[in-house]
């Protein structure tokens, strides 16, 4: 059965945040020491000091030094691996100075192989444990005594049950903090996963629709070519009839404007413009919209004051005329379109006054295609304005009106630059 451990960190960044917090860690533990040592001098208690100072001395230059190994050649693993190595070896220099294995503090060996366990796991958390088993084992013979208070035995068993509580404190402390820490990374990771493997099937389906459109692009030009042709030849032979004129006008004019959207299409999109007014290029592109949909009503409102000048990438306008096509079907042949510029990103609400979309929708819209209750409707506009919005940056957010219809808001972060 394979092992499956914890926390793995894969990406660099994590072992660095990691190392980073056991140096800290690592700091604390040494503080804590100088803190025990100052109360063994008030009690008087004889101890070797430079030999114990010597070996805290070694583990805080160390932890000093860890940080500058990336930049001497070490990754930040080996310089994790390093400093556990060092918290064991200088332990074990510690116990043997101060009792040795009959010093409660042997116990602090767990957390350093808790984390090689948890940060490093294979063969190094391996070697760790059983490095500590063998240092503590060593211990048993190769130590120097306990200074005892004039061979007081009750003195000598109170110390040794306040150690244990100690011990058990920092280990307990420690394991709860650092796990706790480790359980949250865990699950940002699992987070950022969902949402990667989300984004991939929206993806995926976007493929599958690209490749379907540029198939449906290739085979509708030749019929878009033959019914230009009978409109300019019907128009030339019936031009007298005004009532049959204008409807052939305005035949041809949607016929032009598929064929455009065909060509811009083949070629991938429409050429990247330079910075433009806000409100001046969104107010055009909507009444050229209006003239193709003469049966909707479509209301724009433009906010007062200064009209803001910004690039706007091309994709934005399928994106937005595909939510005000949506709104104009659903919505009883009436929109209102509305635009604000704040501190530095555009918002525009989409409103219809009729319809409503249900709580399943409003979950997954741009997830997946939505069930659309239009009668040719195939769901996939929201999605694909969704994938669209979310690659520029931008949001769509969709919620029901309590007074019936659907609000669609885009928020889409822009940089106000000057015109040409």
């Amino acid at each position: 059965m394979k092992w499956n451990p914890i926390f793995k960190p894969g990406p660099a960044g994590d072992v660095h945040h990691a190392g980073q917090r056991v140096r800290r860690l690592r700091w604390l533990m040494l503080f804590l020491a100088l803190a025990m040592l100052a109360g063994c001098a008030l009690e008087q208690v004889e101890l070797p000091w430079l030999l114990i100072g010597q070996a805290l001395a070694t583990l805080a230059l160390v932890n000093l030094l860890l940080p500058r190994l990336p930049s001497w050649g070490l990754a930040a693993e080996q310089g994790l691996r390093l400093g556990l190595l060092f918290d064991a070896l200088v332990l074990t220099e510690l116990l043997a100075f101060s009792g040795g294995a009959a010093n409660p503090l042997a116990s602090l060996y767990l957390p350093p192989v808790l984390f090689a366990a948890l940060l490093s796991p294979g063969w190094f958390a391996w070697l760790l444990a059983w490095l500590s088993v063998a240092a503590y084992g060593l211990l048993f013979e190769w130590h120097l005594d306990w200074p005892l208070n004039g061979g007081n035995a009750a003195y000598a068993f109170n110390l040794h049950l306040s150690g244990m509580w100690l011990t058990f404190a920092l280990s307990a402390l420690l394991i709860a903090g650092f796990v706790s820490w480790l359980a949250r990374q865990l699950q940002s990771q699992g987070n950022a996963l969902a949402e990667a493997r989300e984004t991939q099937l929206r993806d995926e389906q976007l493929l599958a629709v690209g490749m379907q459109a540029a198939g449906a692009a290739h085979s509708l030009s030749t019929p878009l070519n033959t019914l230009t042709l009978l409109v300019d030849e019907l128009l030339s032979e019936r031009g007298q009839d005004e009532p049959l004129r204008q409807d052939l006008l305005l035949m041809q004019a949607q016929l032009a404007s598929c064929s455009a959207t065909l060509a811009r299409l083949k070629h991938g999109s429409e050429p990247q413009l330079g910075p433009l007014p806000l409100f001046a290029a969104l107010a055009e592109r909507l009444e050229g919209w209006r003239s193709l949909r003469p049966d909707v009503r479509l209301e724009w409102q433009a906010p007062q004051g200064p009209d803001p000048e910004a690039r706007l990438d091309p994709a934005f306008w399928p994106a937005l005329f595909n939510l005000v096509n949506n709104a104009a079907e659903a919505g009883g042949g009436a929109v209102t379109v509305s635009a604000q510029w704040q501190a530095g990103s555009l918002q525009l609400d989409i409103v219809n006054r009729q319809g409503c979309l249900s709580e399943a929708q409003l979950a997954r819209a741009g997830l997946a295609p939505l069930d659309s209750a239009k009668p040719a409707g195939l769901g996939l506009g929201m999605m694909l304005s969704h994938a669209t919005l979310a690659r520029l940056g931008g949001t769509l957010s969709l919620d029901n009106r309590a007074e019936g219809g659907v609000h669609a808001r885009i928020r889409l972060p822009l940089q106000e630059e000057e015109g040409r």
